[in-house]
Parts: C-alpha cells; structure tokens; sequence
C-alpha cells in the first residue's frame, strides 16, 4: 500500500512539473508528460511503477475516470452558438473523416508494419480521434478566428466517442469473427446506452439545480463532477465502451442548459481534468518499453509523418467538401491533428484485451504505435500550430480599443461575438475591472499615450484602433502617437463634442461624432425605414458587415442601382476621405470604399463584383 501511495504522489509531482514546462515552452502538456512518463518509468529512472498499480487494478480505474472527467469537461465548455458557424464542416469530419482516417491510417499499418487487416483497422479508428486535452491548449496559446476555432474544438469533442464506438466494433469484430448479428447488436446497443445515459444525467441535473433549486450552491460543483461520473458508469453497465460517449453528451447538454453557478463548475472541471492529465498520461506513458518503441523501425516514424501530412489533409479536403471553410482554413486544421488521452486510454485498453485472448504480439505493436503517433502529432503540430496559423492566416482581425466606457465596453462584445480578437486599454481600474469581465478580450489598465503599452496591446499589427476614451484632447492626442510611431494605421477616433469633429477631421483623423450618428439613425429611420426593416430582419448569426474597395471595371462609372446587388446593401460610401451616403443613383469611382450589409455568401459575389480588376 505504501508503494502504491508513493507511486500516486510521484505521478502527481512529476505531472505537475511537466504542465509547468510546458506552459513556459508554449505547446501542450502532452509532449512533455508522455516525455516524463517514458524518463521516470521503470525502463530508465524507476520512480514511476505501473506495475504495482496495474496489479491492484487501480491503472484501469485511474484511466476511467480520468475519461470520464476529462471529455464531460470538453463537453461542457464547447460553444453551441459558434457550432452553427461551422456545422456542416464538423458533420463531415466526424462522420465520413472518422472512415477516411480509420481507412487510410489501418492501409498504412498494415503494409507498413505486416499487422493483419483487423488489428491494423483497430489501429486506425483508435487515432481517429484528436480530443480536447490536446485542441484546447493549443487553441487557449494559438489565436485562430471563430470558424476554424469551433471547427477544432466541435471535432475533438464530438469525434472522441464516436471513434471510441467505431474502435470497440472493429474490436468486437476482432473477439467474435464472424458473428454479425452480435456485432450490429453491440455497435446500436452502445449508441443508444451513451446517449440516453448522458442525456437523462444531464436532465436530472437541470431538474435539481435550476427548476427545484434542490442543490445548494455549495453542492454544485460535487454534484455536477458526480453527474459525470455516473453518466459513464451507467452507460458502461449497459454496454461497454458507451461511457465516453455518455459522459461527452452529458456535458454538452449541461454546458447548454441554464444552470446556476456554471462558471465555477467549469472552472473546477479544468482543475480536476489538469490533474486527471497529468496522472493518465504520465501511468501510461511509463508502462510503455523503449524497446517497444525502437521495434517499430523505421516504419514508425514514417507511419506517424503520412497520418499527419497524408491522412489528416485527406481526412479534412474530403470531408469538408462544400462546407463554409475557406482553402487555407482547411489547411491550418489538416495540419493540426494532435491525439490525446482518450486515443491512450483506449489502446491501453484493448491492449490488455487483446494480451488475454492470446494477440499478445499485436497487442504490444497497437499501443505502441498508437502512443508514437500521440507524441509525434503532439510534439510536433503543437509546437508548429502558431506558426502555421500565421503562415496561412487564419488568426482573428486584431481591433484595438482605447477607452474602457459602456460604449466601448459594448463595441468590444459585439466585435468578439463576431469572431474578432479585441485588445482594450483605460486607465480608470473601474472600467478595466468591468471590461475584463468579457471573456476573450486582453484589457491593458495603463497609459495609451506611451508606446510600449500601445505595442504591447497589439497596435503594430492590428487593422484599426478605435480611439474613445471621453476626452477630446486625449483622443487628438492619442491618435497623434499611434500614427506618429505606427505609420499608416487606420484610426476611429470619438469625437464626444460635436464643435470638434472639424479638428480632428484637420488633423487628417476619421472621426464619428455620436451626435452625428444618432441624427442620421433617426433621419433614416423616417425617411428610409426599408433599411431598418433590412437590419431588424437579419438573424444576429447572418449579418456582417464589411468594406470593398471598387477596383473592377464591371462596376466603375455605374449606379449602384445598375448592379443589381443580391441580398446586400451598400450602407456608407467613402470617397477622398469625405463620407457619402449611398442611393440607387450614386455612381461609383475608382477606389471609392463601400461599407455592405449582407449574409457571407452575398458579401462574397459582392467582393467579386467591385474588387476583382478585369
């Protein structure tokens, strides 16, 4: 009992060191801990015993557990609302994607490594899955904009069971040769046990906390951390292997519903999936041989480099075939892959399985592999996610805000719900205090007019900063700064007084007068109400805003009425610095700037339109 406990505080020590380093390396704890677990495991250092655990079956037990906690809180935190930006996308990947990889990754193995058809399937629905504990770390260091963001995040929460469920077919197949019936049994009976499991667990829990307030707040967080885990307990005395699925259904039916205190469940959830990290990872990374590892030959090495440069690019162009992905956004996540816990978890699993049925060799080949392609994947593709983000470009549009107010509080909230990265700057603590309340944005409590804070907000690389603070002398001046040491950077400045808009308009600076502004809202709400018919009507999801510069033949010297523009319209127009409110009549010139309201696909043939030159 002692060895044990020994082992356990080792584990957790070691764990800890490990997530430490990783954070000051910039990748994700992966690496480092399966690098931990391999240096401290009986092969070299000898502090870490699996073994001992594995005799009092506490390993298996550690690992479920873990699962269960670690994919519940994946569940949790995945954002429903930005699912709906990239559904169709997520739908393929998890679906034909999960059969591209599993395909493709067992062809490799097979002729590869000479494994037989169904261990080399086995291997490739086991790393079809990518998981959270790998995505949201690297998504928490690499800035990436909302559409490629929910797309990462939906697919390793959502693939992580299913390609659990695929996997145990495949290794049902394995057991019982030849009983199809048994086998189409076992795959409907574990879908229909995960689900129902996670979904009545998560009812249950909205029923007590929320509609017969029967949870103190106090209980909350044991409560829900119990939900999970009796999620995938039910689920797993139904049928095996459907804890996962349960346990990930759960989660995203609780992080959906209405229920009290919910910010420090998830805070807590993140608490306990750290340590539940750091303990799988580094138990099952130490039961591992180098031996193992180095049998693998050459073959190894090159099987993980066509999973990650061959059969994930495949996986992603296929599956996402007309979905609302951009070219290089299906780029960035064919490059970025990485497995996790549940993909270990599962291949220690069948491994033990597989020793007990007499595949003792292929046994040790498919967890062997598997955990080569972990550390490859995690290794490699987090420590290059940053700069692939930036090669391709597909990092969110940096705003920079300068003046913390209710105004410019809200300008930050709807920018960030629009997928935009925000950085905001005020010296009033009040307002810091208020503005760091919204989530994803970086709030600076310091000077704008020192240019050490100005750069480090990000004014050197973003595409506009919007100047508000409510001084008029402080906004002239702060805009004098930002364009006097950051060139040609376009600046919004608030002019508050109305007798002022002429100065800084003088000083060569855009200017909106909020005066101004609500004038023209209220003139155009008499005078022209079909816009503001146009604006009320839109789905908050479906309208954008965006600026084309008119560079196109097809649309120089004509009305805008002669366009015949689809489902948009052209709301500002800016011409030598002058702002002209647009009509059917309005002829356009060469680099006239057009600000249009419409749906994405409409702002697309839109784009095509003026600023394609023929």
């Amino acid at each position: 009992m002692l060895a044990l406990l020994v082992t356990l505080v080792c584990v957790l020590l070691i764990g800890t060191s490990a997530q430490i380093i990783a954070e000051r390396m910039r990748i994700p704890a992966t690496g480092p801990l399966l690098i931990a677990g391999l240096f401290f495991g009986p092969d070299l250092i000898g502090l870490v015993q699996p073994e001992i655990l594995r005799e009092k079956n506490v390993l298996n037990l550690i690992v479920r557990i873990a699962v269960a906690i670690i994919v519940f809180e994946g569940g949790l935190l995945l954002n429903i609302y930005d699912l709906r930006h990239a559904s169709r996308a997520v739908t393929g990947l998890v679906t034909v994607g999960l059969l591209i990889t599993t395909g493709l990754a067992g062809f490799f193995a097979h002729f590869l490594l000479g494994l037989s058809w169904e261990i080399s399937l086995l291997f490739g629905a086991t790393v079809s899955v990518t998981g959270p504990t790998v995505i949201t770390p690297i998504l928490r260091r690499v800035k990436v904009n909302r559409r490629v963001k929910s797309t990462l995040e939906s697919e390793s929460i959502i693939a992580d069971p299913l390609g659990v469920i695929l996997a145990a077919i495949i290794f049902t197949a394995i057991i019982d040769s030849g009983d199809w019936s048994h086998i189409f049994t076992h795959g409907l009976t574990t879908v229909a046990a995960g689900s129902a499991s996670g979904v009545i667990t998560a009812l249950t829990i909205y029923l007590l906390s929320s509609r017969f307030h029967l949870l103190p707040s106090k209980f909350t967080r044991l409560g829900i951390l119990g939900s999970a885990l009796i999620a995938y307990t039910v689920a797993e005395l139904i049928a095996h292997e459907s804890g996962v699925l349960a346990a990930a259904i759960a989660g995203i039916a609780v992080g959906s519903l209405d229920i009290p205190h919910k910010d420090q469940v998830e805070e807590f959830k993140g608490d306990l999936a750290s340590i539940s990290i750091s303990a799988v990872f580094i138990l099952l990374a130490a039961s591992l041989r180098l031996n193992d590892l180095i049998s693998l030959g050459w073959q190894g090495p090159l099987i993980v480099a066509l999973i990650m440069l061959v059969v994930r690019p495949v996986r992603v162009f296929v599956s996402t075939i007309g979905s609302e992905l951009k070219r290089r956004e299906k780029i960035f996540i064919s490059l970025v892959g990485p497995r996790g816990i549940v993909a270990a978890s599962v291949a220690t699993f069948f491994a033990l399985e597989l020793t007990e049925k007499g595949y003792q060799e292929d046994a040790s080949v498919l967890v062997t592999l598997v955990f080569a392609v972990i550390l490859g994947t995690v290794l490699i593709e987090g420590s290059l996610a940053n700069w692939i983000s930036k090669v391709f470009k597909v990092m969110p549009r940096l705003t920079v805000i300068i003046g913390a107010d209710e105004t410019a509080r809200l300008l930050a909230e709807k920018l960030i719900e629009s997928g935009e990265s925000v950085s905001v700057i005020d010296t009033n603590p009040d307002n810091c205090a208020e503005a760091k309340e919204l989530k994803e944005a970086n709030v600076y409590c310091e000077d704008a007019t020192e240019v050490d804070v100005l750069r480090k907000a990000g004014v050197g690389t973003c595409k506009a900063v919007i100047v508000a603070t409510p001084s008029d002398k402080v906004n002239i001046l702060i805009s004098q700064v930002v364009r006097s040491n950051f060139g040609d950077k376009r600046i919004v400045a608030r002019a508050n007084t109305t007798s002022n808009v002429s100065a800084f308009r003088e000083a060569g600076i855009e200017t909106m007068s909020p005066v101004q502004a609500s004038v023209a809202i209220l003139e155009n709400m008499v005078l022209r109400p079909s816009l503001f018919q146009l604006l009320a009507a839109t789905e908050p999801e479906e309208e954008k805003i965006d600026e084309v510069l008119v560079r196109s033949r097809r649309s120089i010297d004509k009305s805008l009425a002669e366009l015949h523009l689809e489902n948009c319209l052209v709301v500002a127009l800016r011409r030598d610095g002058d702002l002209i409110q647009p009509s059917g009549s309005t002829v356009l010139r060469y680099n006239d700037i057009l600000t249009i309201l419409g749906d994405e696909r409409s702002l697309e043939k839109a784009k095509k339109l003026f600023e394609i030159i023929d």
